[in-house]
């Protein structure tokens, strides 16, 4: 390595690009594409490499003799959780290959168990977690008879597969709903504003399989319900601990009143919300209206983040992502409060535009460190 973050030009440092795939074809996505184009343009030799599920000995395979590894692999698809995928990951860090986002960071800021770990920051949200059936049943039913409504969240998931809402038809209580107790569900996945009823039992059982997953280490958070989801979320894109651009997601039928609220009576209501369709408005890092809040993060939530989390600066991710709800607009035209919905550390897609050539830098300035052997061969699989 020479300069910059530039690779030598006599020197050939592989990255691999991992991505989800049904198939051996190694043509990257249009999607992917320019973070491909972006690490060749500082002399990084792209190589990519489909994963799916059951396929992780020819992934080991192909990882052989690489010296970094992006990763782009949701926590579930349908085929399976990536369970099998994170321990070869392991074993190719374990033997000298720069990867990111570490399984490990993964574990400690990309799951929903962050929402509990930093419930104490300022912009944190009554949540806790609960590790078994068992403890689920005893819980939850009082948290949901004090709030009239909460949110249920398995610790790994994606797309809102494992994303439920849940509301007493009749708001708080003052005694704990029983097994027969009839709930309003709303599921993440279905956008729409419906939801169905059933008794709390039934929730229970439907909920089981968040423990079960991930070789039984599946548990389940408990969020408080943000009636400002009706203002959407602010996407907020990093490549390890700087802000390199924003995305702004709307309920559908909400029209947006600059980057940061919506128009007054646009959208649905706070109890008809809950998955928001997937089309984003970017913006740049150095968008105006997210000056304060870009600050906050790089300077207060995501250094106090790592704290609790027990991370330093240099585990963060290549890119990742942390989404905020909109608590409420604050007074006049000040600054909304923001309280977190979740961090997604892997599979980020999209990205914005200006960011894969601060992601190519981030990779090369990893890769030129003393801590990554070129080349270093993994541990058989």
């Amino acid at each position: 390595m020479v300069g910059r973050g530039v690779v030598d030009a006599d020197e050939v440092v592989r990255v691999a690009v991992l991505f989800r795939a049904p198939g051996p074809e190694r043509a990257l996505s249009p999607r992917l594409t320019p973070m491909a184009e972006a690490l060749g343009e500082r002399g990084l030799h792209v190589v990519p490499v489909p994963y799916a599920e059951g396929r992780e000995a020819e992934l080991a395979t192909a990882l052989d003799g690489v010296d970094g590894v992006l990763v782009w692999a949701d926590p579930l698809s349908d085929d399976g959780d990536r369970h099998g995928l994170d321990e070869l990951l392991r074993r190719v860090a374990a033997a000298g290959v720069w990867v990111s986002a570490h399984p490990d960071t993964v574990d400690r800021l990309g799951t929903k168990e962050v929402l509990v770990a930093t419930r104490q920051m300022t912009w944190g949200s009554d949540a806790h977690v609960y590790r078994s059936v068992e403890q689920f049943h005893a819980e939850f039913p009082h948290r949901l008879a004090a709030d009239g409504v909460r949110v249920l969240k398995a610790t790994r998931g994606n797309g809102g597969r494992t994303v439920w809402k849940v509301r007493l038809p009749n708001g708080p209580s003052a005694t704990a709903p029983g097994p027969a107790h009839v709930v309003e569900v709303q599921h993440a996945r279905i956008r729409d504003g419906s939801s169905v009823t059933m008794p709390l039992t039934r929730l229970v059982d439907t909920c089981a399989g968040a423990f079960d997953a991930w070789g039984g280490a599946g548990a389940l958070v408990d969020q408080e319900f943000i009636g400002g989801v009706t203002s959407g979320i602010v996407r907020c894109y990093l490549v390890g601990g700087q802000v390199v651009g924003f995305a702004r997601q709307y309920p559908s039928g909400a029209v947006p009143d600059g980057p940061l609220r919506v128009v007054t009576g646009t959208g649905p209501s706070a109890l008809e919300v809950m998955g928001l369709p997937s089309p984003k408005t970017m913006y740049p890092p150095e968008e105006p209206a997210f000056a304060t809040l870009r600050h906050r993060l790089e300077t207060e939530w995501v250094p106090n983040m790592l704290l609790q989390v027990g991370l330093r600066a240099g585990d963060l991710p290549a890119l990742w992502d942390i989404d905020l709800l909109i608590a409420d607009s604050g007074p006049g035209e000040g600054e909304p409060r923001f309280v977190l919905c979740e961090v997604n550390a892997s599979s980020v897609l999209p990205f914005p535009p200006g960011s894969p050539a601060q992601v190519a830098a981030h990779v090369a300035r990893q890769l030129a460190g003393p801590t990554t052997p070129p080349g270093a061969s993994l541990i058989a699989y």
